[in-house]
């Protein structure tokens, strides 16, 4: 574990030299917005989303979008900077809006690790920030739509099943870190290119955890009694009886409220796994051997993954007298004795003659503010520094940079040695789970961390079963699979059961075909109390195989009856917006209190 912190220094001048080799690099670094316009009208152009129908499309369109990609955001030059990262970084808000509009990546990040727009936000350059933001914005969205039907398409392939999933923290040294930490268990049905997730944690309101009943339902065939489009995503609130289209407006432009919130930042963070150099390691047991253990109806081996990086790297722009957003600057205070013998807090910052000044005296001249229980001095509005108006800058003509606002970067990193449990006796096999973890992972961080680790290299034919990383020493985080059913497919004939009796486990039982085998054996053995007792000690034998066909009837029986699938009668439909509102609503009724 480590940490470090510094002052980032400003990129040295740019030398037009070193990007001769990427035409798009050097159109960007000598400002030739026509060459630059020239270049990027040979390269392919991307479909609209609406016209994406088909798998075959939508691989079609991958292809288009590597094309492009090979052309706008090569990085084999100084600091691994795509064209992009140049365009800012030079201050050029043309070349910036030509690049993103014409498909270039936001989300890559340079040497430093940090895309175009976090760049834009630390530099400042609020106008280049909000066409990135903008575009980003809908092009993430078009991504989507062209890889939908690639998605649902896959989904189809997989076999149809009901699973469940379950994390938790424990810990080895603190009591009751599993009764205070959060919990659940995810409940996830697939059938076709349908995908159900029913969750009871519904968030935080401060340290209390929150719970709702409520699921997740990603329709991917739609739903035409509803008159619901294929790919939604709806979320069901059992609690409140309501439900509402989470992909409602997702591609229409932001509002002009987020899109001011989120340029106002001065911090930006990057949190990530490295997971390129992992290296499974075998656990043994005290005679040596490989370390086995019974993870639900599943034996798998139990390994440990070495040379796991996470890091958090987080960038500030430093307070300076040139900052934008430095009208409000903390001043130190010094805890002091008067002559009376009270504590008081001092600001030596300020030169007040014959007489002491308390922190919670307030001049006619200056601000005063409160921050929780702490009184700190600001500056006033009017004494901060005047920017001054930026250098326009002809790169035709010149290299040199316009010099961003000094920022403050921090970096954590840990090593971490996650434990797997192995086993060749799960169904699923990892490379089918990954498309159904890419849904997942937009709502659940816990998923999202279990899918970079599914990216290592596991032995061939194995699953991980079981998963624990660690929070922190003493502490770490177990995510199980339970259970696993596999589903008939919608295609095969049932006839429903005639009595409720057939589900219960005292009364009638779903026999497998070793009991029907058993039953037709006994019956044809001579009435004897020898015979008796041995047909009795094979049955008790196996009577945990028996245990577990009876258990694996249930579920499926259970799943038949009801479509997992089905919208439900008697809910309100209601808006992304209004509760977005009722959470910002919520968040300062928290911050008021």
């Amino acid at each position: 574990m480590s940490k470090s912190a510094s002052m980032t220094m400003p990129f040295p001048a740019i030398k037009p030299e070193d990007y001769k080799h990427s035409p798009v690099h050097y159109a960007v670094v000598l400002g030739d917005h026509t060459t630059l316009t020239r270049l990027i009208s040979t390269i392919p152009k991307l479909a609209d989303p609406s016209q994406i129908h088909s798998e075959c499309d939508s691989l079609s369109q991958e292809r288009v979008a590597d094309q492009i990609s090979t052309v706008l955001d090569r990085r084999d030059v100084p600091f691994r900077e795509t064209p992009l990262h140049l365009a800012v970084r030079l201050n050029d808000a043309v070349a910036t809006r030509t690049l993103a509009a014409a498909g270039s990546d936001v989300s890559l990040q340079n040497a430093a690790g940090w895309n175009p727009l976090q760049e834009a936000l630390c530099r400042r350059s609020s106008d280049i920030a909000l066409v990135l933001l903008k575009l980003h914005h809908r092009s993430a969205w078009c991504k989507w739509r062209r890889r939908l039907p690639r998605v649902i398409a896959v989904l189809r392939r997989m076999r149809d099943f009901y699973m469940e999933i379950s994390f938790h923290f424990e810990s080895s040294v603190i009591p009751f870190v599993g009764k205070i930490a959060p919990s659940d268990t995810y409940k996830i049905w697939k059938r076709d290119g349908n995908l159900r997730a029913d969750t009871s944690l519904a968030g935080f309101d401060g340290l209390k955890i929150q719970r709702a009943d409520q699921s997740f339902l990603f329709l991917g065939d739609g739903d035409h009694l509803h008159n619901i489009p294929c790919g939604s995503l709806l979320v069901l609130n059992r609690d409140d009886r309501k439900i509402f289209d989470a992909f409602e407006n997702a591609g229409a432009p932001m509002s002009e409220s987020d899109i001011a919130g989120f340029c106002s930042q001065t911090s930006v963070y990057r949190p990530g796994m490295d997971v390129t150099r992992a290296e499974l390691v075998g656990r043994t047991n005290w005679r040596r051997q490989e370390k086995t253990e019974s993870v639900g109806e599943w034996k798998a081996k139990v390994y440990e993954v070495h040379n796991v990086i996470f890091s958090f790297r987080s960038r500030k722009v430093a307070s300076s007298e040139n900052d934008v957003a430095g009208s409000e600057q903390v001043l130190p205070l010094e805890l002091d004795e008067d002559d009376d013998g009270f504590l008081v807090c001092e600001n030596p910052n300020f030169a007040m003659p014959n007489r002491r000044r308390h922190s919670s005296f307030v001049r006619e001249d200056r601000e005063w503010i409160s921050v929780g229980r702490k009184s700190v001095d600001v500056f006033p509005s009017s004494a901060a520094a005047v920017v001054p108006p930026r250098r326009s800058t002809s790169f035709a003509t010149t290299t040199t940079v316009v010099p961003p606002p000094q920022t403050k970067e921090k970096e954590y990193v840990r090593s971490l040695r996650p434990s797997v449990w192995l086993t060749e006796q799960f169904p699923l096999k990892t490379e089918e789970l990954l498309p159904l973890l890419d849904i997942l992972a937009n709502k659940v961080k816990a998923v999202r961390r279990m899918r970079e680790l599914l990216t290592t290299k596991f032995p061939p034919g194995t699953f991980p079963v079981k998963v624990a990383i660690p929070v922190v020493p003493t502490v770490r985080v177990v995510i199980t699979f339970t259970k696993f059913v596999e589903l008939p497919s919608t295609e095969q004939f049932y006839t429903p059961l005639s009595s409720p009796r057939h589900f219960s486990y005292g009364g009638g039982r779903c026999q497998t075909e070793e009991d029907q085998k058993s039953d037709k054996h006994n019956s044809s053995l001579p009435s004897s109390s020898s015979s008796w007792s041995s047909t009795a000690w094979l049955r008790r034998s196996n009577s945990q195989s028996v245990s577990a066909s009876k258990q694996h009837c249930y579920s499926s029986s259970m799943a038949q009856q009801a479509d997992p699938f089905a919208i439900p009668s008697g809910y309100t439909w209601t808006s992304v917006d209004d509760k977005s509102s009722k959470m910002k609503k919520s968040k300062s009724t928290r911050k008021s209190k």
